[in-house]
């Protein structure tokens, strides 16, 4: 919002905020005017009626000669008399008469009137209403009150209800002692309606009257305290503001004057704005140079480069970055370092002493946008001042990628040349004397067959030789496997022919298998009996990781041209630590296992140009994809 449309708001709310307040004070102020006039009026109305009952009971009760529709009173001990003269005199006992004289008021005067009521009525008429029965209950545990009143809409006319009590006084124990009172006793109250359908017409005029006063003088205020500051604050800042945004657009040729008759604030306001113009072209000029230097060694920097500021923040970074993880630069501002490495990985390759030391050299991974590991190495450089006051870190990361590639084909190569000496030895030492021990084992079999010591470490020691067998096989396997012979093979064919081998493993293990294949594109060029190979391990692997109970998915799809076949468990899972050695020679989870089973799959899948990739979380699952080319024939 402008300067102009704050102080036009600040000074409208601020005139309305104190204006209402103060009309509504007044109007208020009226409100109770009018409350206690009808309180007032009501009271006097009491005491007249109180007087006139006084009067009537002092003399316990006053006879009256009967006239035509003069109504006996029913609920009296002795209501009538009959004089010598055969006149009949009506008792009115101080309640009849107050029922008279109201009666009498409303035809007379129409907009007042009132009446008795109490808890303990003997007359009907004198039953209480909602209003008066609340009123009784309050003076019964209020006894220190003597009014009771409120505004309440009858008819749809607003009367003024006013309630006092009447206690029993030692003259109405004359008629009221048989009810049970007793001096002092609440014996109900007069209740008084007075209309106020004048008095809230008055009202409502006052309000609109105090209304439109107030509308005008806040819009009257409001211009002209408005005038006067846009004169004298407004107009010279707007000169500024514009002035401001002609150095934001590099423009600092423009006139620049205070205003006619401006008080001294803000002629020296302009002034010191005018030499601030000054120092800034003489500051951008020198700040252009050292950038241009500044961004040069940046950008041609064959390393990775991010800059932060003291709190941790990349400010900068260089196009080597933004190229390694693949993300445009709007992406990376303003994100932490930390945001982009994995800090679980980091590996220290000098000890950081960060109390003496202001360099950190660690290997980790840099996270790419997809999500992918990059292995770097970084130099962390702290305690840089580029500018007085103002300290950076620079982070110089170089691409392990291919070093750590080499890394891995030196060790693997390693692996093979060992596994190679060490299957050749075997073949030779092993498999002779192996032999040896298998016929002797089954002759002492034969021969000790009714020895019951021996036939119980028969069975182990068969086990333990077969399982010997299994692992000098599976070696000579893996060191010296057979040339694949390549031919159009159906890959759904293949998997259904290895499930029909370990379906009733899995069945009696309560394992069920599901099949999900979308596409015709798994006919391929390969060796059937290597898949099989493949297909059996993943499958016994998934068998081993799920125990007793579990689903076993199997699912193929077609993406570009490549065949992708998926085989997912929801057993063990694989933890993140150990996922990158799974495919390594002799390496298990299981206690029964050889470690080579993954060995050979990759090494089949290699032969193949085919991938192998995994993903998994421990006490989740895992999931094995293969990957092979779609339609291609293999250079051998």
């Amino acid at each position: 919002m402008r300067l102009t449309g704050k102080i036009i708001l600040l000074i409208g709310l601020s005139t309305t905020v104190i204006l209402s307040i103060i009309f509504a004070i007044l109007t208020a102020h009226y409100n109770k005017q009018i409350e206690n006039t009808l309180v007032n009026n009501s009271r006097i109305l009491y005491n007249m009626v109180l007087t006139v009952r006084h009067w009537a009971s002092d003399y316990g009760g006053v006879f009256v000669k009967k006239q035509s529709g003069t109504k006996i009173n029913p609920f009296l001990p002795h209501p009538f008399l009959i004089t010598r003269q055969n006149d009949t005199l009506a008792m009115r006992n101080p309640a009849l008469i107050t029922r008279e004289i109201s009666e009498l008021s409303k035809k007379m005067i129409g907009d007042a009137f009132f009446h008795m009521a109490s808890k303990k009525y003997l007359n009907p008429a004198n039953k209480p209403d909602a209003f008066e029965d609340k009123a009784l209950t309050y003076f019964e545990t209020h006894k220190d009150k003597k009014e009771f009143y409120k505004f309440e809409r009858m008819n749809n006319k607003l009367y003024f209800r006013y309630f006092a009590p009447l206690y029993t006084e030692h003259s109405c124990l004359t008629c009221h002692a048989k009810q049970g009172y007793k001096e002092g006793d609440l014996r109900g109250g007069v209740s008084i309606h007075i209309s106020a359908e004048s008095f809230e017409r008055a009202r409502n005029e006052n309000k609109f009257f105090m209304l439109s006063s107030l509308i005008l003088t806040i819009v009257i205020l409001s211009m002209l305290l408005y005038f006067g500051m846009r004169r004298a604050i407004i107009k010279p800042i707007e000169n500024l503001t514009n002035a401001a945004e002609e150095l934001e657009a590099q423009n600092y040729n423009f006139p620049l004057k205070a205003p006619p008759r401006a008080s001294v604030e803000i002629y020296k306001l302009f002034e010191a704005f005018r030499r601030m113009r000054n120092s800034i072209l003489a500051s951008i000029s020198m700040a252009k140079n050292s950038e241009n230097k500044y961004r040069s060694l940046i950008e041609n920097s064959p390393e990775a480069i991010g800059i932060t500021d003291p709190k941790g923040i990349i400010i900068e970074t260089n196009r080597r970055l933004l190229d390694l993880i693949e993300a445009p630069r709007a992406d990376i501002l303003g994100k932490s370092v930390q945001d982009l490495i994995d800090k679980n990985t980091i590996k220290y390759l000098s000890e950081p002493v960060v109390s003496e030391s202001t360099v950190r050299h660690y290997e980790t991974y840099l996270i790419k946008k997809n999500r992918e590991k990059i292995p770097v190495e970084i130099f962390e450089i702290h305690d840089i001042f580029l500018v007085p006051k103002e300290q950076i870190t620079f982070f110089y990361m170089r691409d392990l990628r291919l070093r750590k590639k080499l890394e891995q084909y030196s060790i693997q190569m390693e692996k093979m040349l060992v596994l190679g000496e060490l299957s050749a030895g075997i073949a030779h030492e092993l498999r002779n004397p192996l032999f040896a021990l298998a016929n002797n084992l089954d002759y002492l079999n034969k021969e000790l067959k009714g020895q019951i010591k021996f036939q119980e470490i028969y069975p182990e020691l068969q086990t333990s030789l077969n399982q010997i067998h299994k692992i000098v096989s599976a070696v000579l396997d893996y060191a010296s496997p057979h040339q694949p012979e390549f031919r159009q093979i159906d890959l759904m064919q293949v998997i259904n022919k290895c499930l029909v081998l370990v379906r009733k493993k899995f069945e009696k293990a309560h394992i069920k298998i599901e099949q999900e294949f979308t596409g015709d594109c798994f006919s391929i060029l390969a060796d059937p009996y290597q898949m099989e190979q493949v297909f059996i391990n993943l499958f016994i692997n998934a068998f081993k990781a799920m125990h007793d109970h579990g689903h076993l998915r199997i699912f193929g799809y077609c993406k570009n041209s490549t065949v992708c076949i998926g085989i997912q468990d929801d057993g063990i899972g694989i933890a993140p630590e150990h996922i990158s050695r799974i495919f390594d020679p002799f390496y298990t989870q299981f206690k029964s296992g050889t470690g080579l089973g993954l060995s050979i799959v990759q090494k089949i899948m290699n032969q193949h140009n085919a991938r192998i990739t995994v993903k998994s979380a421990k006490d989740e699952g895992t999931t094995f994809t293969l990957i092979f080319p779609r339609n291609e024939t293999k250079e051998i």
